[in-house]
């Protein structure tokens, strides 16, 4: 499983949770907004921008330049796969098909038995390579609208716990 883990370190919000009398409090429902917000980015990113969290878009794949579609979208199964699981203090989105880390991380494929791998290309041709290289095309991650949307939510949370005494 790829997954990412988003706690209130990482999101630098525990300054903006200081307005809580227990920061033990529980912050499940925060932490379920927050992972339903990145759930939802990694999807469009995959659906429909093709672009990184960072901005940057991706290679594009060589069945989309074939076929005229979108990158990592052919049948829809990575964006379906995308869930979130949120605990107190944490939130994690992610994808448990096997293929959804070489996406988020890039790989490199050699054989494993003989000296080459064949196979068809999408437009129908056979090669035999000595290794394939697929690019890194991040769908996970926290881009500067997801900050300002996440800090959004820190602010509401913190605003309806403290009932509007910090905002």
């Amino acid at each position: 499983m790829v997954q990412l883990n988003i706690n209130l370190l990482d999101l630098g919000t525990v300054q903006a949770l200081d307005g809580l009398t227990d920061l033990d409090d529980d912050l499940t429902p925060l932490m379920d907004n927050i992972g339903a917000l990145l759930e939802q980015s990694a999807r469009t990113r995959i659906e429909s921008t093709n672009v990184g969290p960072d901005g940057s878009p991706w290679p594009q794949s060589m069945r989309a330049v074939e076929d005229g579609g979108r990158t990592l979208f052919e049948s829809g199964r990575l964006a379906a796969s995308l869930t979130h699981e949120a605990d107190r203090r944490e939130a994690r989105i992610g994808s448990n098909l096997i293929y959804a880390g070489v996406h988020q991380s890039g790989a490199t494929i050699t054989p494993t038995s003989g000296r080459a791998l064949q196979f068809q290309l999408p437009n129908g041709e056979f090669v035999t390579v000595g290794k394939v290289t697929i690019p890194a095309r991040p769908y996970l991650g926290i881009s500067e609208e997801d900050e300002l949307e996440i800090g959004e939510l820190v602010s509401d949370f913190v605003s309806e716990a403290t009932g509007g005494a910090v905002q």
